[in-house]
Parts: C-alpha cells; structure tokens; sequence
C-alpha cells in the first residue's frame, strides 16, 4: 500500500508530465500554420498549362499546389485559382491527371457530366474501374 508522503509527489509529477505533453501538441498544431497533411509533401500531383503557345504538362507536390490554393483562394469563386506555369510564367496552371491507359495528361473534369478523370483521348477512368471493382466483389462476382 503506498504512503499518502508519497501519493502527492507522484500525481504532481503526472499532471507536470500531462501539461508538458499539452504544451507541445498546442505548438505542433500552431506551428504548422495550413490543415495540410505531412504526407502531401511526398505526394506528386499532375498539372496541365491551358495557355495554347505552352500546354506545358509536369508535376508538382501535393503540398506546394494546396499551399498555393491556400494564399491565392478567392472566397467568392467556385474554383481554385489558376497557378503560375513553371514554362511560361502564365496564371495559367490547373490541376490534371495522367490516364493510366494512354498515358495522356489532361486537365481534371476535361469530359463534362462524367468521372473527374474520363480520358477525353481514350475514354478511360481509374474512378470508374475501382467502383465497378468494389461492387463486383460486394455483389459475390
């Protein structure tokens, strides 16, 4: 059985231990000033120039395009701003996909009404395949 002596020394050092641990995650959190997950900075997205003397395609990381969304968003439009291509230097940069069948790279939604990344080459969409996969497999077949 422990001594009262001994009871109060061991729950302050909890509670000193319990708002140390407070402190830092307060900091962590303030720290990192956007709501963007770490793992973005390792995640490679695709993006298509709409200014026809360019149409340059390549990738950036998840992190560097949210960022720019973050500082340049206009809260009264719909869609994300355009970025600055890294070829022309044109506000002209959108987010694209790259289409596993043919290997095209075009802008996200570029078929209207469909699966954000419809191939308007070739018809293609990964979308699409993964939700028949799953309710192929729900459905038993």
């Amino acid at each position: 059985r422990m001594e009262e002596s001994m009871k109060k020394p061991i729950l302050l050092g909890v509670i000193v231990v319990c708002l140390v641990l407070a402190g830092v995650i307060t900091f962590k959190v303030r720290s990192s000033k956007t709501g963007i997950p770490e793992h973005f900075e390792k995640e490679m997205i695709w993006v298509k120039c709409r200014n026809p003397d360019c149409e340059a395609t390549y990738q950036i990381t998840k992190k560097d395009y949210y960022e720019y969304i973050e500082a340049h968003a206009d809260p009264r439009m719909l869609a994300p701003p355009p970025l600055v291509c890294e070829k022309c230097g044109e506000e002209s940069v959108y987010r694209a996909v790259k289409c596993e069948k043919c290997g095209l790279v075009f802008e996200i939604g570029s078929v209207p009404g469909d699966f954000e990344d419809r191939c308007p080459e070739c018809g293609y969409s990964t979308i699409e395949k993964k939700r028949k996969e799953r309710a192929a497999r729900r459905s038993g077949g």
